[in-house]
């Protein structure tokens, strides 16, 4: 979900930006193809899978802060 505004497109543009440095430091710590134990096996993904997952999210994330920011400055 993507509320308008500049401060909204800020926070979440860090929250995803901080869930793929999370995605990226497991997979460091465990290989690409390591899944989650913790998870039931439905909801397993591989790290890979996970990393992908969240570039999408932090591309949307960024297309929707350039879009607040030309709204606000330009």
């Amino acid at each position: 979900y993507m509320r308008p505004g500049l401060p909204f497109a800020v926070g979440k543009a860090v929250e995803e930006l901080g869930e793929l440095g999370a995605a990226l430091g497991k997979t460091l710590r465990w290989g690409w193809t390591s899944v989650n134990p913790e998870l039931p096996p439905g909801e397993q993904e591989t790290n890979l899978l996970w990393v992908r997952r969240e570039i999408q999210d932090v591309r949307g994330a960024l297309e929707n802060l350039e879009r607040e920011l030309a709204k606000e400055f330009l």
